[in-house]
């Protein structure tokens, strides 16, 4: 199953528009997503994920999942992903 994986965090502050096209067995969970990521990309786990005591992603991001909170669904880092799905790691948007 191919998953697109647009990275929208930085190794300075901002990769504008970079997508990946993961290949990932089925089924797959947003978690393995982004453990495929971690395994692909150090820098990228040392900007946006946390591995300690497992794999999350760093405070002030968001993870949108074919645009809406995967942190905020029920199942979290488990829900799954089907074919085609787009996962959006971007930083969290604030203000008042």
């Amino acid at each position: 199953m191919k998953v697109d994986v647009r990275l929208l965090v930085t190794r300075e502050q901002i990769l504008r528009g970079t997508t990946l096209c993961l290949e990932l067995p089925s089924p797959a969970s947003v978690g393995d997503v982004l453990r495929r990521l971690a395994d692909q990309d150090r820098s990228l786990v040392e900007l946006a994920l946390v591995r300690e005591p497992t794999l999350t992603l760093r405070p002030g991001l968001a993870l949108l999942l074919n645009g809406a909170n995967v942190l905020l669904a029920p199942q979290a880092l488990e829900t799954p992903v089907s074919e085609g799905d787009r996962l959006s790691l971007i930083h969290g948007i604030s203000g008042g």
